[in-house]
């Protein structure tokens, strides 16, 4: 009764149109739900996460992986950064639009859980933000994804756990910001473990809300 009479009084509206959503609880009217899933259905290496052709892998490895060997072994990513997932982690991002922490976060695990590396995993880590910019915006939309991923993973994989001991210790430019040259330097010794913690032997999974040239995985990956 009480949430028809809210539905009534303020119908429920989609996040990124805001075209009325009448009886519904979803957060995505049928339109945008049909771009979203454009995003979702893209192709890419799971080495390096780039788009990629039906076609274009050789041993599950893109033409740009082919003789490297990178930092972070694998990747798996909810869809391509542009259109109606742009603008929803955007919102999540700058404007802390709760409900998109279980709706962003499902869908990373909704990703995750078709991939065969989940059963070896032992910790997440989100990738940390410096403590003045967290202050400044009171919430570390990565650590937030990785909660509602963990939560909804553990039941597949028991052994997995949280961590947050990777630490920023070094405040820097945002990455979006800066050429892609110059995107190393900017996070040279940004990041550090906390004392007294011993990763030797694990396998990490980093989550990261946006990641475009790889450059904050890789030294996370290499600090870590």
């Amino acid at each position: 009764l009480a949430r028809g009479t809210l539905e009534l009084l303020c119908p429920s509206c989609c996040m990124v149109c805001c075209r009325e959503i009448p009886a519904s609880r979803d957060i995505l009217c049928p339109d945008c739900w049909a771009q979203l899933r454009e995003n979702l259905q893209t192709r890419y290496c799971p080495v390096c996460g780039h788009n990629t052709g039906p076609y274009a892998l050789i041993d599950g490895r893109c033409h740009r992986c082919q003789n490297r060997r990178p930092q972070v072994c694998h990747v798996v990513r909810v869809g391509e950064y542009n259109g109606i997932l742009r603008q929803l982690i955007l919102l999540f991002k700058f404007h802390r639009q709760s409900q998109l922490d279980t709706f962003l976060g499902s869908l990373l695990a909704s990703a995750m859980i078709g991939d065969e590396e989940l059963g070896r995993l032992d910790f997440l880590v989100p990738i940390p933000l410096h403590w003045r910019r967290k202050w400044s915006r009171s919430y570390n939309q990565s650590e937030l994804i990785a909660r509602e991923a963990m939560r909804i993973l553990q039941p597949h994989c028991s052994s997995l756990h949280l961590a947050l001991d990777l630490v920023r210790i070094r405040h820097t430019q945002p990455q979006t910001s800066l050429a892609a040259s110059h995107r190393l330097i900017n996070l040279h010794n940004a990041f550090a473990v906390c004392r007294g913690v011993d990763l030797t032997g694990k396998n990490i999974c980093l989550i990261d809300d946006v990641t475009t040239t790889g450059t904050t995985l890789r030294v996370a990956a290499h600090t870590l």
